[in-house]
């Protein structure tokens, strides 16, 4: 049996790997650089999939892919929620005591920074979180620690000197999956579908657009806006609907959408997942 691969952005024990691993089980990872990487890998039929983090309920969402989501040839073909439970590590011989530095993503330094303060630990930026454990594994220093994942803590070898060293519990990322060709999913099942669009230059544009969702009765779970050009000209605008793209009421809606819009793409549908219930 031919073997199958996912992509994600970062080394071994990254947070997407962690989850690449929870959810797609018969895959094997493939570690790469950037999202654009990852990407590719799947556009150069390197990989099948790729898990992508776009979004978290602290930090917001994810920079840079907004960006690759206005040119992507690939489709969205599933959600997934994963909460995040970082954990301050180091190495086997070195106590919380020894501990003057930590490193990590500057995102998880952020969502812990309460808990470095307690300990008054120096914070360092690090490219991401298994970057960091690799680091700290690697160190001649006896001082530092990283937060990362359990999964990083076992790939490095490293002591888990503080479980859930997150200042808040609730700390949940969203991932979507990319794939070369969409998946078939009935209408009768609970799902979601993704639009990237750009406005008219005319007053109200927006408004006008997004009206034939609301004469319709689908609803947008996200709304977002980012830009398309360096001279703050020119804005896209994401969103996500509640509505199977084959329904005749999404079909209504996209028609409005069209004709408020210098361009439309859907960027793929997937099934809800169940975090959402």
């Amino acid at each position: 049996m031919r073997k199958k691969f996912i992509s994600f952005q970062g080394l071994e024990g990254a947070y997407s790997d962690l989850v690449c691993r929870k959810y797609y089980k018969g895959y094997e990872t493939i570690p790469c650089y950037s999202f654009e990487q990852a990407i590719n890998t799947v556009e150069k039929r390197k990989a099948e999939i790729a898990l992508i983090p776009v979004e978290n309920n602290i930090a917001g969402r994810v920079a840079d892919m907004h960006f690759l989501l206005e040119n992507i040839n690939l489709k969205v073909i599933a959600e997934h929620y994963h909460k995040i439970e970082h954990h301050l590590m180091t190495k086997r011989n070195l106590k919380l005591t020894d501990v003057k530095k930590v490193f990590s993503h500057i995102h998880a330094l952020g969502q812990c920074k309460n808990n470095i303060r307690k300990l008054k630990l120096q914070a360092n930026n690090f490219i991401d979180t298994a970057g960091a454990a690799k680091f700290v594994s690697e160190s001649s220093d006896n001082n530092v620690a990283a937060i990362a994942s359990k999964l990083a803590s076992e790939i490095y070898d490293l002591k888990i000197i503080k479980k859930n060293f997150q200042d808040s519990k609730n700390n949940i990322t969203r991932f979507l999956v990319f794939s070369r060709k969409s998946k078939k999913i009935s209408t009768k099942k609970k799902v979601i579908t993704s639009v990237v669009f750009n406005t008219k230059n005319l007053p109200a544009s927006l408004y006008k657009a997004l009206g034939g969702f609301a004469s319709n009765s689908i609803n947008l779970t996200r709304l977002e806006s980012f830009f398309v050009n360096k001279d703050f000209k020119q804005f896209s605008f994401l969103i996500d609907v509640e509505s199977h793209p084959d329904s005749p009421t999404f079909k209504k809606a996209l028609e409005v959408l069209n004709d408020y819009s210098t361009k439309v793409r859907i960027l793929g549908y997937f099934e809800a997942s169940d975090f959402r219930v």
